[in-house]
């Protein structure tokens, strides 16, 4: 695999979210502030690949995403 790419969002009550869909599965985490979002990433990374170290990404692009709110009346 070439690269990972994790959407990044806020959350309501701190901290962020990061997502990654993958071709089998997805990969999901969070941290606290954007320093422990990357390690929990690549924590996260190294336990999905852990059994085909062969098959992890080159390189890993973080996507920042606005966060929408829908309201409804």
């Amino acid at each position: 695999m070439e690269e990972i790419i994790f959407a990044i969002q806020p959350e309501a009550d701190g901290g962020y979210v990061a997502k990654s869909k993958l071709e089998k599965g997805a990969i999901i985490t969070q941290g606290d502030d954007i320093e422990e979002l990357k390690a929990m990433i690549i924590d996260a990374i190294e336990g999905y690949f852990w059994d085909r170290p062969d098959e992890k990404p080159k390189s890993v692009l973080l996507k920042f995403e606005e966060v929408r709110k829908s309201y409804y009346y």
